[in-house]
């Protein structure tokens, strides 16, 4: 008997938190395809006509697309264990292959597992893969301690329709939902032979992957936070963690969704501080987890990281949320939104955030994994101050979030405490409006193009103490 978990609750609110216009409402003249053609624009700088705002800090490296391999389905008395690897997404510019890497995922088992592959632009500014081939080299069944093992698989590799986006130097992560029922056996008939063989269930997989109403099963979305510290914030203008895990001292933003942690990630223990993903039906529906800090590996700093945990089905102990067993669910990191520190060898100061340059006000968005005109925006006035070493450090005085519109040219941001709840039809309180003028490339060219702009004028009457009421908002995006 097949068990379908309520697992897409968890990938939807992630991955269309910014998609399909469950916060901003439906954006217009949605831009498909692999986004513009041109090459893409290089990092911006801060000169001249930039130089009052921050520069964006992301490496030039290839986009990192990640496959989540979520597994399991609590079935007593028999194990499914299936071999993934060569893995390839498709645009219309090529292909991209995870390449020989393998995944032993036991589909009865409750397991998150990820295979990491770097992946080239095309020279595009994002590229959007329509099609994932899901190979599988191996499936072996043990049922009553004997073991079958089929190194064919009737329908695998199989194409499956995807709408996969990455950006130069970002994480995108692609959950991919596999329980025992996904890989069936069936007797056939061969010359009067009956045999037995394996098959990847295809209607199965669509089943528990695709949310009803949408036209493909495997989406994806970005999966690295930019974290901003808002401890010096008054706690009354800070949202709280749900299970009395207190009052938030940093807010998360990736484009495609947003997350609250409290506690010091940096001495949280072996599993980190408290961390919160909101999800589109509010803090009722929000996925907890822990995050911990970044830290030094062979002289080089690493991201932070964040862990969720979701109930585990298979727990029949309990009908308590709290003290039910918990198995991962998704996994991504993070880094300040700035952060400078001496390099140990040179002394030379060193941007470690994704933004350099820092001011005393500072309006910023990010693209969502639709890349088109609706983007996150952040926006707010910090303290900066110089060490003696050298290295600054910028302090959150206030901050607010909202959304920009390229099509109609508006921008709305909202105070943190909305942030719990992202109903924007019944959360405005405290809403403040302006709009968007020129947009500019990297290089001070005007532009039309939603992804060729890495800064754009702006208008905020009415903005509070601490904030630009005109400006330029940076675009975090290489």
């Amino acid at each position: 008997m097949r068990r379908q978990y309520n697992w897409k609750n968890i990938k939807w609110s992630l991955a269309v938190l910014a998609l399909g216009g469950v916060l901003f409402g439906c954006a217009g003249n949605t831009v498909g395809g692999g986004g513009t053609t041109s090459t893409t624009s290089t990092t911006a700088t801060t000169g001249g006509l930039f130089s009052d705002v921050a520069g964006v800090n992301l490496s030039d490296t290839p986009a990192l697309l990640e496959y989540g391999f979520l597994t399991g389905a609590g079935r007593a008395g028999d194990t499914k264990v299936a071999l993934a690897r060569n893995l390839i997404v498709q645009d219309i510019f090529g292909t991209e292959t995870s390449g020989l890497t393998e995944k032993t995922l036991t589909l009865t088992s409750y397991q998150s597992q990820l295979l990491a592959t770097n992946t080239g632009l095309a020279g595009q500014q994002s590229r959007l893969f329509s099609t994932l081939q899901l190979n599988i080299k191996n499936l072996s069944i043990t049922e009553s301690g004997n073991t079958q093992s089929f190194s064919s698989i009737n329908n695998i590799p199989n194409d499956l329709p995807a709408a996969l986006r990455v950006f130069k130097g970002r994480h995108t992560i692609v959950p991919l939902y596999l329980d025992p029922d996904t890989f069936v056996t069936e007797i056939v008939n061969i010359g009067g032979t009956d045999f037995t063989q394996a098959k990847f269930d295809a209607d199965w997989f669509n089943t528990i992957n695709r949310i009803e109403g949408d036209t493909v099963a495997v989406r994806s979305f970005l999966s690295d936070y930019i974290c901003f510290d808002v401890s010096a914030m008054s706690p009354g203008d800070l949202p709280s963690l749900s299970n009395a895990n207190g009052t938030a001292n940093r807010v998360f933003f990736s484009g495609d969704g947003f997350a609250i942690g409290a506690g010091d990630p940096a001495n949280g223990g072996s599993t980190g501080a408290p961390f919160e993903l909101i999800l589109q039906e509010g803090q009722g529906a929000s996925v907890v987890g822990r995050y911990s800090a970044p830290t030094a590996l062979g002289g080089a700093i690493t991201p932070g990281t964040y862990t969720t945990l979701g109930i585990d089905p298979s727990d029949v102990t309990t009908t308590d949320p709290i003290l039910a067993r918990k198995i991962t669910s998704f996994q991504g990191t993070w880094k300040p939104h700035f952060s400078q520190k001496p390099n140990a060898l040179t002394g030379a100061i060193e941007d470690l955030g994704y933004l350099k340059n820092a001011h005393a006000f500072e309006a910023i968005s990010i693209p969502t994994s639709l890349d088109d005109e609706r983007q996150q925006v952040m926006m707010f006035s910090e303290t900066i101050t110089t060490g003696g070493n050298g290295a600054k450090t910028a302090t959150i005085t206030n901050m607010m979030w909202g959304y920009l519109d390229l099509a109609t040219k508006q921008l709305f941001v909202y105070p943190l405490t909305n942030l719990t709840d992202p109903d924007a039809q019944t959360n405005r309180v405290g809403e403040i409006a302006g709009t968007i003028g020129t947009m500019y490339t990297s290089t001070g060219a005007t532009t039309l193009s939603p992804q060729q702009m890495r800064f754009a004028q702006f208008s905020l009457p009415g903005a509070p103490s601490g904030f630009a009421t005109t400006g330029k908002i940076v675009v975090v995006r290489r």
